[in-house]
């Protein structure tokens, strides 16, 4: 509406000058009416600003595309979106989980045509990945024609409070089925006695369903009297809100039978404490009775039972002894209990047992068995099988224990008997053992030796022949040959048939090539005659007592034998001996049983190295090649230590713990008989009171070490 135009009168005259002031002053009223309109509206817009910046709730503008328009700092919080990464984003797309996507894009459509008013609830998904639910209340935004152009939503995570509802129903629920699991029978009525709800053992009784029971006040095949007696006592209840306990309260059940019932009836109230429920409990006292009756018969069992049974309280103080647990203990019929502890009836480690194992795990699982020991009256201990239970209430916690206890004497006595027997057989089998590999190698070796000397003995003789006339014969053909050069010298023109025969000969090779001839001899004699002494040494058939010997010479001994697979062969380069002799004196030993260890020994790591190239290449080998490493020193304590090391593919630590076990074996039937280390250990630990170990780490080799004292006897 437009302001009209006033005359301003002095008199009966008016001014053009005047009118004109006039209308500039009407302007100018309306330029500052408008300035005035402007910044109220700027200080509107900026205090609604700051409002919605500083809401403790969420704040959402969106248009009419879905599209963020307004973001305010509790939802930068809310959802973890900053301002700048949603404005002008779908809101569907940014914090709707995919499943809900349509369900909410429908719900904005209605909010923008305005068919939808009110909150509603959804699920939001929040930057993090996190699903919450939120009530949305949402207002929208309209424009001169009326047309929502954006809708404002305030956002409330109610995730807790859904969470709560959720657990608050849940525990109901629980509740019910607690009370439905119990046997005693559980009633709540409201106002005027009309029943709200029963549990199983009320609706079982009465035979009717919890619909058939809701908002009745009894059930109608009941007596009258029965019924009128019940609605005394509940108003009762709910006029005074004191607990009623009725001794004997007669109810009858679906089939006609009338029982008798121990009844509490409380009252329930409200936060203003407010009586608006009464809850009865009411338990059959026949059942109770006939519970007496049987009790009885339970005592009587435990009285006559021949095991020590016992209760205690949670001190340990002891309410019951039954007739066998007195007998045990010394008691007389008519003897208190009163002062008396159950850790008196053990000895000090079976009170250990029952207090750091028994107790503690009887209250975890129900109950314990173990073995402990019961003081008898004349202060012996008796063997005990024994069970101890921890008896809970309904709420979890421990009242009191009971243990069952068995005198398991004569059971021990004779397992004593059959573990002493165990092991007495074990011992024997294992001395059978040790007997029978120790007959079977002595006996082998036995064999092998004799043959070595037979052998040895046999080569000695034609060798011993052979190499006493090479001398002899090198001295002659010396003598010739000086006779030969002789002639040359004196007759250098022979006849023409010498002449021809010299040329035929090839008497310069022949004399050149004669004396190498007979040293080449001699050097094959003296290697046979070097091979029988070894095989002499090794096989010492002539030293079966125990002597002082060389156990250098016995190690080379063996050395020499074995020597033909110390060499190189065609798929694999020499097996190289490392030789670290320390300065030995001679030691006292028996010498043919100790090069049996050596050879055994010896002959586990030539295994080992060869199974091992066998699966190397020669690259291989030659950049590793394998080697058994010979070491001897004497200690401090005047024992001997001799260790062979191979550089092989060790030994695992399963076959380790059995390594020195008559008859284990590795190797395949017919390769290996298990007998060799076993009997080496023998001759070792039992022959000469030394030590004999192994060590060693798979893929790094294997190090046999013994131990033997210098002086023997």
């Amino acid at each position: 509406m437009k302001p009209q135009p006033q005359a301003i009168q002095y008199g009966n005259h008016c001014s053009v000058n005047q009118i004109l002031e006039l209308d500039q002053t009407s302007k100018n009223c309306q330029e500052l009416e408008h300035q005035l309109l402007e910044q109220n509206l700027k200080h509107l817009q900026d205090k609604l600003l700051l409002l919605i910046q500083h809401n403790p709730l969420p704040i959402i503008e969106w248009n009419a595309a879905f599209e963020v328009t307004q973001w305010n700092p509790a939802a930068e919080k809310l959802f973890g979106y900053s301002k700048s990464e949603v404005l002008g984003c779908q809101l569907t797309e940014l914090i709707v989980p995919a499943s809900d996507r349509a369900q909410v894009s429908k719900i904005m459509e209605l909010l923008i045509e305005q068919k939808l008013e009110g909150n509603n609830l959804t699920k939001n998904l929040t930057k993090n990945g996190k699903i919450i639910i939120c009530e949305w209340s949402n207002t929208p935004m309209t424009n001169l024609d009326g047309k929502v152009i954006s809708i404002v939503s305030t956002v409330q995570d109610v995730t807790k409070v859904k969470s709560f509802e959720t657990a608050l129903r849940e525990n109901e629920k629980t509740y019910q089925q607690i009370l439905d699991a119990i046997t005693d029978m559980v009633l709540v009525k409201g106002a005027k006695s009309r029943i709200i709800w029963a549990n199983k053992a009320f609706r079982d009784y009465y035979g009717m369903s919890d619909e058939q029971l809701r908002d009745i006040i009894d059930a109608p095949f009941n007596e009258p009297d029965n019924t009128l007696q019940y609605i005394k006592d509940d108003v009762y209840v709910f006029e005074t809100g004191q607990t009623l306990e009725i001794p004997q309260e007669p109810s009858t059940r679906y089939d006609g039978e009338v029982r008798l019932f121990h009844t509490i009836k409380s009252a329930i109230r409200n936060e203003q404490g407010q009586v608006v429920m009464t809850v009865g409990v009411s338990r059959d006292i026949c059942e109770r009775q006939q519970a007496q009756k049987e009790q009885a018969k339970l005592l009587a069992i435990l009285e006559a039972s021949p095991d020590f049974i016992s209760t205690s309280d949670l001190t340990g103080q002891v309410l019951y002894f039954n007739q066998a647990a007195r007998r045990m203990l010394g008691l007389l019929e008519e003897e208190s209990l009163g002062d008396r502890n159950l850790s008196q009836n053990h000895p000090s480690w079976a009170n250990e047992i029952i207090q750091n194992q028994g107790l503690p795990e009887s209250v975890k699982l129900g109950n314990w068995v173990g073995e402990t020991a019961l003081l008898g009256a004349d202060g012996r201990e008796i063997p005990l099988s024994q069970l101890i239970i921890a008896h809970k209430s309904p709420e979890g916690e421990v009242e009191y224990f009971s243990t069952i206890a068995r005198d398991i004497s004569e059971l021990k006595a004779v397992e004593e008997a059959l573990r002493q027997k165990a092991q007495d057989l074990e011992v024997t089998l294992k001395e059978l053992q040790c007997t029978q590999a120790h007959l079977i190698q002595s006996e082998k070796m036995s064999s092998v030796g004799q043959l070595v000397a037979g052998v040895a003995h046999e080569i000695n003789n034609p060798t011993s022949f052979i190499y006493s006339n090479i001398q002899p014969a090198n001295q002659y053909i010396h003598d010739l040959l000086e006779l030969v050069e002789l002639y040359q010298e004196h007759y250098p023109n022979p006849v023409k048939a010498i002449q021809e025969h010299i040329e035929a000969i090839d008497l310069e090779f022949l004399m050149s090539d004669l004396p190498k001839l007979l040293s080449s001899m001699k050097m094959g004699a003296d290697r046979i005659k070097q091979i029988v002494l070894s095989l002499r040494n090794f096989s010492r058939m002539d030293e079966a007592e125990c002597k002082a010997v060389d156990i250098h010479s016995g190690i080379d001994s063996t050395l020499v034998i074995l020597e033909h697979r110390l060499k190189a062969q065609h798929n694999r380069p020499a097996i190289e001996i490392i030789k670290e002799y320390g300065n030995l004196p001679l030691v006292e030993c028996y010498p043919g049983q100790l090069n049996q260890v050596f050879m055994n020994i010896l002959v586990n790591a030539l295994d080992a190295l060869e199974q091992r190239d066998q699966e190397r290449s020669m690259e291989q080998m030659g950049q590793t090649p394998s080697s058994i490493r010979i070491h001897t020193q004497v200690t401090e304590t005047n024992n001997v230590v001799i260790k062979f090391t191979d550089n092989g593919p060790g030994i695992p630590e399963n076959v380790l713990k059995r390594l020195f076990d008559p008859f284990f074996t590795t190797k395949a039937v017919g390769i290996g008989t298990g007998l060799g280390l076993s009997i080496s250990y023998q001759i070792i630990v039992d022959k000469h009171k030394g030590k004999l170990t192994c060590l060693s780490i798979p893929g790094q080799g294997a190090e046999f070490q013994f131990e033997i004292p210098i002086n023997l006897t």
